[in-house]
């Protein structure tokens, strides 16, 4: 996932966390970039990138929009950190 691509889920999921009941009409985004995230992530990361699917699946399962926020601000808060470490490893 290119820095460009990452900008992008990043921001799409700031926006479903703000609308979390978009989530189910958004989730034929959100899916493909969930996939890209996960086969490229580099090796040593990948208990990482399985928890940010996790977080963001679950968002999608869960009816009750407090947990559907919980689950995408964990996810955020994973997938933003996630982003930092890999900028700082090709640094």
């Amino acid at each position: 996932m290119d820095q460009k691509q990452r900008i992008a889920f990043s921001n799409i999921m700031s926006e479903l966390y703000q609308k979390p009941e978009m989530i189910k009409e958004q989730w034929h985004i959100v899916s493909p970039m969930l996939t890209e995230l996960i086969d490229t992530t580099p090796q040593g990361f990948e208990g990482v990138t399985s928890m940010i699917n996790k977080h963001f699946t679950n968002a999608a399962r869960f009816s009750d929009v407090k947990m559907k926020k919980f689950e995408l601000e964990s996810g955020l808060i994973k997938l933003n950190m996630y982003f930092q470490k890999l900028n700082r490893s090709k640094s």
